[in-house]
């Protein structure tokens, strides 16, 4: 029986920068998790992109890069972890995920969202943060990592 050839022809994971990946370990082993080769993996993909990827976008690259199938379920586990050791950020706005520029340090963060070319800029802002917990305070509410996403225009999209 012949085998079958792989329907896509696999290319090279972007490799993190050795700073960055030692973060990202670090991080990980602070939070009791331990970072797997897929999810190093899956955070190179979105660390190497300029705009915010969706979980079926990261999908299809990392099928394509790996030449076989992916299980969505797996991809999803991936960004879920991600997520919750604090290395990427989820976009409701754009159900989108990105890499977080300073994952080293707990912070509230702000997205600036282009709505024409979806570029995601993140910035820290430690009087806005400072703001979002005293008005969730002052209603008795305790804000879990707060995602601020600002829709907009980016430099390069405005008119």
């Amino acid at each position: 029986m012949k085998a079958r050839a792989p329907t896509a022809v696999a290319t090279a994971v972007p490799s993190l920068p050795k700073a960055v990946l030692h973060r990202a370990q670090q991080l990980c082993a602070d939070a009791g998790e331990r970072l797997t080769p897929a999810r190093i993996n899956a955070y190179a993909e979105l660390f190497s992109q300029t705009k915010p990827m969706s979980a079926y976008e990261l999908l299809a690259l990392m099928e394509q890069r790996e030449g076989r199938k992916l299980a969505p379920l797996t991809v999803y586990r991936q960004l879920d972890f991600l997520v919750r050791v604090g290395l990427i950020h989820r976009l409701s706005s754009a159900q989108a995920y990105v890499a977080c520029k300073h994952p080293d340090h707990a912070h509230d963060s702000l997205y600036l969202v282009c709505s024409s070319c979806g570029k995601a800029d993140e910035l820290e802002s430690e009087s806005l943060a400072a703001l979002l917990g005293k008005a969730a305070k002052s209603r008795g509410f305790r804000a879990a990592k707060p995602i601020v996403e600002v829709p907009g225009l980016c430099q390069s999209c405005k008119p």
